[in-house]
């Protein structure tokens, strides 16, 4: 039996153990706080690899990973899983728009992200853009299973209408100093 046979043996796809991750996350996001995108990416990644030390799975966590061959950022993923032979299991990518009540983030860089509603908005990283990526990653074959994850801190963009084959998803405060946080989730291909 490979490596990698044994860790779906043991039940624990990459995509169990994402999603396990944001689980955790959602526990725990008022022990944390995020400044920007990346802080969050590398809190994932953070716990994953010692998710996998500990389970002894056969998969190794990238940030910044390039899915393609021209190495080019737009072309990179925010956080991927990969299984022994290097196939990409698990790809996903975030967007992160901190509270707009914070004190400590200055009133005129808010909001950070870009819907990606209107056509002006494409090509700058929206969360539109995000989720199409995902579906192209995995019809293009370069991954298993796709997320496109959008924290909404404050709720900022909570009266948009989600993206097909997205849901919006709320989290309550877990302290009274914590924030009510909003996820705008996405994955693909959808579960049944």
């Amino acid at each position: 039996m490979s490596y990698v046979d044994a860790n779906y043996a043991q039940g624990m796809h990459a995509h169990e153990l994402f999603e396990e991750a944001i689980e955790w996350l959602r526990e725990n996001y008022d022990e944390f706080g995020f400044d920007m995108e990346r802080d969050v990416v590398w809190t994932i990644k953070t716990y994953l690899v010692k998710a996998i030390k500990e389970q002894h799975l056969a998969y190794d966590v990238f940030s910044g990973y390039s899915m393609t061959r021209e190495g080019r950022r737009s072309q990179s993923a925010d956080l991927v899983i990969r299984n022994a032979d290097r196939s990409v299991e698990v790809v996903a990518e975030f967007k992160y728009e901190p509270s707009h009540r914070r004190t400590d983030i200055q009133p005129q860089k808010l909001p950070v992200v870009f819907w990606g509603e209107a056509p002006s908005e494409r090509g700058q990283g929206s969360v539109g853009d995000d989720v199409e990526r995902i579906r192209h990653f995995v019809e293009a074959g370069k991954a298993n299973v796709a997320y496109a994850l959008f924290i909404d801190e404050s709720g900022h963009f909570r009266h948009r209408r989600p993206f097909p084959g997205s849901r919006w998803i709320d989290w309550e405060a877990r302290t009274p100093e914590g924030h009510k946080v909003s996820i705008l989730w996405s994955r693909w291909p959808e579960k049944d």
